[in-house]
């Protein structure tokens, strides 16, 4: 199985080591440790995103996970820290595609009801700014716990398994819940704003 290996040329020991101290709370050794995996983890980046912006986020990403898990003493085997850092980048990896996956699984569904709140050509700014209020005053009509599922699901692109244990339900009444709250979205956006329509 392949592995990230750290850069500088280090004793097995020396990365134990290293491991040790940042577990008991050293926090030069756990900027060590981030120094010797930077540049690998930056060619893993470099290798599956295109812009510098997105691959300086995911390095930035996958060491703030590193140091999590070294503070919460995660790190089993210090000697293959470098298998480690591997597996963090490959799971953030995936987790990326699946949020892009389910970004366009969305935007297939749904993606009708918010084609006003795109950019609009010059001259249409106005219309534009009442479609967002439009929406804004129906989300504001949602139950609070609907509206909770439609912010974490959207503001926050939050899954169904972090929905469920944020509401403290299941995944599966949570995806019932973002697709129920979704169709009163709908529905609602395709009446006028409810202070009109009492005009």
């Amino acid at each position: 199985m392949s592995t990230i290996a750290a850069p500088v040329v280090a004793a097995e020991s020396t990365v134990a080591e290293l491991v040790a101290r940042a577990a008991a709370g050293d926090r030069e050794a756990e900027s060590a440790l981030c120094q010797r995996f930077e540049a690998a983890v930056r060619l893993f980046a470099r290798r599956r995103l295109r812009t510098a912006e997105a691959v300086d986020e995911f390095t930035q990403d996958v060491l703030l996970i590193l140091i999590e898990s070294l503070r919460t003493g995660a790190v089993d085997d210090p000697a293959r820290l470098g298998g480690f850092v591997l597996g963090i980048c490959r799971n953030l990896a995936l987790d990326r595609v699946r949020q892009k996956e389910r970004r366009a699984a969305l935007w297939e569904q749904y993606g009708a009801a918010l084609v006003p709140l795109q950019a609009a050509p010059a001259g249409d700014s106005d219309e534009v700014g009442y479609e967002v209020i439009h929406l804004e005053d129906c989300i504001s009509q949602l139950p609070q716990r609907s509206r909770d599922v439609v912010r974490l699901a959207y503001a926050e692109a939050r899954s169904a398994d972090e929905i469920a244990g944020h509401l403290g339900t299941s995944a599966v009444n949570a995806r019932v819940l973002r697709h129920r709250a979704l169709q009163a979205l709908r529905t609602c956006m395709s009446k006028r704003i409810s202070w009109e329509a009492v005009r």
